[in-house]
């Protein structure tokens, strides 16, 4: 027997008002950013530093520990595009719930992992987690608040973000206080998990996260949705501006996922205990998170972007380079908040400058294509920097990462001037 409350989302503006309207219970906006920040941390706890040190403490050998860290980004590379569009097609909610489910469950699969193989292969279907349930939970919130889009992504991106943030300390400090005892850590990101899938069944069928209609042409097919991924892939490799700035971003992303992979690893090799090991890896979240809203505005209002990316990007480059000569927690954390301040401040004005460039009708397409050029740099820096550390260690390592990174900065700025416009201002009369 369906709800009382469900039963005005049959229409259009039922489901809406159930989204939009102030409401005695707890509104499905907030319900939703609980399902991001809850997820997130599961997440996030295990990715960093747990991934990383349990794969030394299995034997992995130390070039492919950066795989498997990376495995979760290479599962988001080929899934984030085909889940935003079935989403389109099947929608929302049977897609969020798909991932949510991942969520619950990926974290007790690392208790049968055993041996370092078997890990990386847990670690490509957690990938699927986020895969699955962020693609059409943005398009949820951007299609609920037609009105303040910009608003309410950002505070999704905010509850999502603080989960970002505490994931790596909570799990130093559960390995902390157990000795290093991984499937304790393991059980509470599993708990969290679950709980997050809890809340996500709260998240009622409507007309907003359901399925659409079938037109007058008759329901939505796949041929369709897979030619609009056609067509914003076509858009991102014809247009030379999209292609200089998803360069930047990738190769930015190479040295985070090689910082969250080998950073855990570096910091055991001048004795950090793990919570201090976790302390460092959200001190990294903490300064991106507190920049990148105040650092969007700031884009928003200058003559040009150009500069924020590379006084961004040259802070990154520095960090790499002084990152293996930090010998102590203190001198590791203050390095982890720069890199985090770098990327703070890339970030919000790369993505700016895609909005400003992408030809209307297929800025959701091109901007998925984007986030998997993103993914990509974000799972091959952990690939290519565990091949380097077996090779020349940690020092040089990094500063091939850093002058990788310096070159794609001196590559945007011969181009910058012709390829990237300025931020386009919003029109009075609309």
């Amino acid at each position: 027997m369906p709800k009382p409350a469900e039963a005005d989302a049959s229409s259009p503006e039922g489901s809406r008002s159930e989204w939009s309207a102030p409401s005695r219970r707890l509104s499905p906006f907030v319900t939703l950013c609980g399902v991001g920040f809850l997820g997130r941390l599961s997440y996030e706890m295990v990715r960093s530093p747990v991934t990383s040190l349990y794969a030394r403490h299995l034997g992995a050998p130390v070039e492919l520990i950066g795989l498997i860290v990376s495995a979760v980004t290479i599962t988001g590379i080929f899934v984030k595009l085909p889940s935003g569009a079935l989403s389109d097609l099947f929608g929302f909610r049977r897609l969020m719930m798909a991932g949510a489910w991942v969520k619950a469950s990926g974290p007790f699969v690392y208790l049968v992992a055993f041996t370092w193989p078997v890990l990386l292969v847990v670690r490509f279907y957690h990938g699927l987690a986020t895969a699955l349930y962020a693609p059409p939970a943005s398009a949820l919130v951007a299609k609920a608040y037609p009105g303040e889009r910009g608003r309410r992504l950002g505070l999704y991106n905010s509850a999502e973000n603080a989960g970002v943030v505490l994931g790596p300390v909570l799990g130093g400090a559960v390995l902390s206080l157990t000795l290093s005892n991984f499937h304790i850590a393991f059980i509470v990101a599993g708990g969290i998990g679950t709980l997050s899938l809890l809340v996500m069944l709260r998240i009622s069928r409507d007309e907003m996260t359901s399925a659409p209609q079938p037109g007058p042409g008759g329901p939505r097919r796949l041929r369709p949705a897979l030619r609009d991924l056609r067509a914003g892939v076509k858009e991102v490799a014809s247009d030379p501006g999209i292609r200089l700035v998803s360069l930047v971003e990738a190769v930015l992303w190479m040295g985070i996922g090689s910082m969250q992979a080998y950073l855990p690893l570096y910091a055991l090799t001048i004795h950090l205990s793990t919570f201090e090991i976790g302390v460092v890896a959200g001190g990294q979240g903490v300064a991106s998170v507190l920049t990148r809203p105040v650092m969007g505005r700031r884009s928003d209002r200058v003559k040009s972007r150009t500069p924020l990316i590379v006084f961004g990007s040259l802070l990154c480059i520095g960090t790499l380079i002084a990152t293996p000569y930090a010998m102590n927690f203190v001198a590791l954390l203050a390095l982890a908040a720069v890199f985090g301040l770098g990327t703070g401040i890339v970030t919000p004005s790369t993505m700016a400058v895609i909005g400003d460039l992408v030809r209307k009708g297929n800025y959701g397409s091109a901007m998925g294509v984007f986030g998997s050029l993103w993914d990509t740099g974000h799972a091959t820096g952990p690939l290519a920097f565990g091949f380097l550390l077996a090779a020349f260690g940690y020092r040089t390592s990094w500063l091939i990462m850093a002058l990788l990174m310096a070159a794609a900065v001196v590559v945007f700025l011969l181009r910058a001037a012709k390829r990237v416009p300025a931020p386009a201002r919003e029109n009075p009369g609309t």
